[in-house]
C-alpha cells in the first residue's frame, strides 16, 4: 500500500513540475508576443501589433495587459467597438487595472457617452489617484456638462501632480475665462506658454481674455 501512494505522490510531483513549466514557457511566449506588439504600436504598424497581442492571448487567455494593449491599437484603427470589448476583458481579468479602465474612459468619450466616460475615468482615479491625464480629461467632461466646481478641483490636481502640464494650464484658464474669471485665467494662459511658447491656442486664448478683461 505504502508503495503504491509513493508512486501516486511521485508521479504527481513530476506532473506538477512539469505543469510548471509549461506555464513558465507559456507565459514566456505570450509576454514577448506582447512587447512585439508593443514595439510595433510604437512604430505604428498597428495591423501588426493587434495579431501579435492576439497571438499573445491566444497562449495566455488571461493576459491582461495584452488585452489593454490590444485595445489601444484597435482604437488607433477606428475600430472603437472592438477596443471597448477588450478594454472591458483586461478589466475582466484584472479589476484593479486603472490604464484599462481609463483607456475604455476615452473611447466612451470619442464615442459621445460621457456620463459612461466619466464613471470609468472615476474608477481608474479610485485606484490610481495620480493619473494626472485623467485628472484632465475627467475635467474637460465635467466642465462640459456644467460641473464647473469639480472640474476647477479636477484641473488643479492635474497640475499639481504635474506642474508643466501646459494642457492643463490652459483648459483651467478657459474654465475660468468662461466663468468671467479673466484675471485668473490670464495666469493659467500665460503659464501654458511659458511651459509650451509653441502653444497657439493658449496663445489666443491669452489674448482673447486679455481683450475681455479690459
Amino acid at each position: 500500500m505504502r508503495i503504491k501512494v509513493s508512486i501516486i505522490f511521485v508521479a504527481l510531483v513530476t506532473y506538477w513540475g512539469y505543469w510548471l513549466v509549461q506555464e513558465k514557457h507559456k507565459n514566456t511566449q505570450s509576454f514577448a508576443y506582447n512587447e512585439r506588439g508593443n514595439l510595433l504600436s510604437e512604430l505604428r504598424r498597428y495591423d501588426e501589433a493587434i495579431e501579435s497581442y492576439r497571438q499573445a492571448i491566444l497562449i495566455k487567455v488571461n493576459y491582461a495587459d495584452a488585452y489593454n494593449n490590444l485595445a489601444n491599437a484597435q482604437r488607433q484603427k477606428g475600430q472603437l467597438e472592438e477596443s471597448v470589448a477588450n478594454y472591458k476583458e483586461a478589466i475582466r481579468f484584472n479589476n484593479d487595472h486603472a490604464d484599462a479602465y481609463s483607456n475604455l474612459g476615452i473611447v466612451l468619450s470619442e464615442q459621445g457617452k460621457f456620463e459612461e466616460a466619466v464613471e470609468q475615468y472615476r474608477k481608474a482615479l479610485d485606484l490610481n489617484h495620480n493619473l494626472f491625464k485623467v485628472h484632465n480629461s475627467i475635467a474637460t467632461l465635467l466642465s462640459q456638462q456644467g460641473n464647473i466646481a469639480s472640474a476647477i478641483s479636477h484641473y488643479q490636481q492635474a497640475i499639481t501632480l504635474y506642474p508643466a502640464f501646459a494642457k492643463a494650464h490652459n483648459n483651467l484658464g478657459s474654465t475660468l475665462a468662461g466663468q468671467g474669471k479673466f484675471k485668473e485665467a490670464i495666469e493659467y494662459f500665460e503659464k501654458a506658454i511659458n511651459i509650451d511658447p509653441n502653444y497657439v491656442d493658449a496663445r489666443n486664448n491669452l489674448e482673447l481674455a486679455r481683450s475681455l478683461s479690459k
